[in-house]
């Protein structure tokens, strides 16, 4: 009689390790492969120039600007590591100019001055290329992006190798503020964008199709997402998003094109408030949000959210296939190893909730909820889910929605 108790015993014990064996792991993103980047130091001087006109000229800049002489600045120094310093002066404190390219030197918008874009600059009011370029500040740049026609990026860098963008105000992009898009080793630290929540499609930072890329210790206010990852020409891979604050914001997003796919991307010690600092509200009040579509899908795996702070947001946690129309190639959004490993949202908006949405049966979202509390648990259309639970608030049901208790050793957000 104890031989076939014990029996029972070891069958179900090889019942359950089976099914254990079959459940999907884990595997937590590391970001940036270039590990410990330390804070960016200002290059040797290659040229100053001073400022001639005013920031009070921003509503009707001067036809005669600056862009010749600032373009001569930049092309002499062009390669050279070194910076191009725009300085306020006797005269005035504002430098107004149409495109500039930065090919590998430094441009530095000193204390105390603003490059303000033209009426007439189009595409981008900074092209950015070549090796080790960078836009520094402490100083402001304003593409005046509420007063110009059209919808030029206010930075684009193409296929630069270590591109930096160091303790610089950006201001009122018509479109993106700044976009990277291919090469490699971009970092931005202590980036301000200060645009109201309230304007057009105004992406803070977007990273496009990059390998190694940090995001440290920035403030973003703007009128679409905060950070965006995606992939319009290439993969994008190892990505550390770390120390940020957003304002009003779409969200901590990835997508929409996500077709060349997106793996190894770390967010950790975020905080995000619906509002922005004027108290406009946010028109797409996202928190965590990965969307993409068919027409522009791909993979996304290995991506952990660490210590998230959610404030005043109203769609929490969001996990779409279905975005909706989106420019790209054809394929299917999978999104696998996504680990959200401590989110605290409070004062969440009327009519909070998130969504957990894998594309079909055949390709399910694979997500991880371990050290979550939201105020609001309120679900919206969860498919197609296999879903670890670790001390988690909400537990997502749904058609095809399977979830499994796992651990995982994080904590709540201070």
């Amino acid at each position: 009689m104890h031989s076939d108790r014990w029996a029972n015993l070891l069958a179900a014990s090889a019942v359950f390790l089976l099914s254990v064996s079959f459940l999907p792991a884990q595997t937590l993103a590391t970001g940036d492969a270039r590990k410990f980047i330390p804070e960016p130091q200002y290059p040797a001087v290659c040229t100053v120039l001073k400022a001639q006109f005013s920031s009070s000229q921003r509503s009707a800049p001067p036809s005669a600007d600056d862009t010749s002489r600032l373009q001569a600045a930049l092309a002499n120094c062009a390669g050279t590591g070194k910076m191009v310093l725009l300085t306020p002066s006797a005269a005035g404190d504002a430098f107004y100019s149409g495109t500039l390219k930065v090919k590998g030197e430094a441009l530095v918008v000193g204390a105390g001055a603003t490059l303000f874009g033209n009426n007439n600059y189009s595409g981008e009011l900074l092209s950015i290329s070549g090796n080790n370029p960078a836009v520094m500040g402490p100083g402001t740049i304003d593409g005046r992006g509420d007063l110009i026609h059209g919808t030029p990026r206010l930075i684009n860098s193409k296929g630069a190798i270590g591109l930096t963008v160091y303790y610089v105000t950006l201001m009122h992009a018509a479109k993106m503020h700044l976009y990277v898009e291919g090469g490699s080793d971009f970092t931005a630290w202590r980036v301000t964008v200060a645009t109201p929540a309230n304007t057009k499609n105004t992406d803070g930072i977007d990273i496009d199709s990059v390998t190694n890329a940090t995001v440290f210790n920035c403030s973003l206010e703007d009128g679409d997402d905060g950070v965006a990852i995606k992939t319009n020409s290439g993969p994008a891979s190892n990505i550390t998003i770390r120390n940020n604050m957003f304002y009003g914001t779409h969200g901590i997003s990835i997508g929409s094109q996500t077709m060349y796919g997106v793996s190894n991307v770390l967010w950790e010690n975020n905080q995000l408030y619906g509002t922005d600092k004027f108290g406009n509200v946010s028109t797409d009040s996202n928190g965590i949000n990965i969307k993409s579509d068919i027409e522009c899908g791909g993979m996304v795996r290995q991506v952990t959210y660490r210590q998230t702070h959610l404030v005043g947001v109203k769609h929490l946690l969001i996990f779409n296939t279905y975005y909706g129309s989106c420019s790209g190639h054809t394929g299917i959004p999978t999104y696998q190893d996504i680990v959200v490993d401590g989110v605290f949202a409070t004062d969440s908006q009327a009519g909070a909730y998130s969504l957990f949405q894998g594309y079909n049966d055949a390709n399910p979202l694979n997500i991880y909820l371990a050290n979550v509390f939201l105020d609001v648990n309120k679900l919206k259309t969860s498919q197609y889910s296999i879903i670890g639970i670790d001390n988690s608030s909400i537990t997502p049901s749904g058609t095809g929605v399977t979830t499994f208790p796992f651990k995982l050793y994080g904590k709540l957000p201070q």
